[in-house]
């Protein structure tokens, strides 16, 4: 099959901003991933920009310019009972969600939206615990982005 002409425009046109986008994306996603790591109400934070995540230095070499992308994920105190409670008290700009990679923030825990089918030793087996959210950072301001997990955190 071959794309439609709307289609072809659409993906043309996007990918003239696609290079702005990883840069916002990855910036913030950094910033953010910055905030958990001090948060009380966080127990780990996996992004490989951060000086804590195993892979650091690979990641520095692979990954161009320092931008390592948009995507984190995080252990909040508490496990599911706390993931959820984060998920009724996250205000926009976040959108809750089980898509990940679009313009906007999207914020998801795991254990009981994308991977609630599984058991929790499957889930365990595969690294995702009760407390999992996986971030996918958009391009809004990081600082509106901090504040509203920052107010939705300390609810827990």
């Amino acid at each position: 099959n071959i794309m439609s002409p709307m289609t072809a425009f659409l993906m043309l046109q996007s990918m003239k901003t696609m290079g702005l986008r990883i840069k916002q994306q990855s910036t913030s996603a950094m910033k953010i991933a910055t905030f958990l790591e001090s948060h009380p109400n966080v127990e780990k934070v996996v992004y490989p920009g951060l000086a804590s995540h195993p892979q650091k230095e690979l990641a520095d070499r692979q990954h161009r310019n320092g931008l390592h992308g948009g995507m984190l994920w995080f252990d909040v105190v508490g496990g599911d009972t706390a993931a959820i409670k984060l998920m009724d008290n996250v205000k926009r700009p976040w959108t809750l969600c089980e898509n990940l990679g679009a313009s906007e923030s999207i914020i998801t825990a795991c254990a009981v939206m994308t991977h609630a089918n599984m058991t929790k030793e499957g889930r365990q087996t595969a690294g995702i615990s009760d407390g999992f959210i996986r971030i996918s950072v958009g391009i809004e301001d990081p600082d509106d982005l901090i504040r509203g997990l920052d107010e939705a955190l300390r609810q827990l």
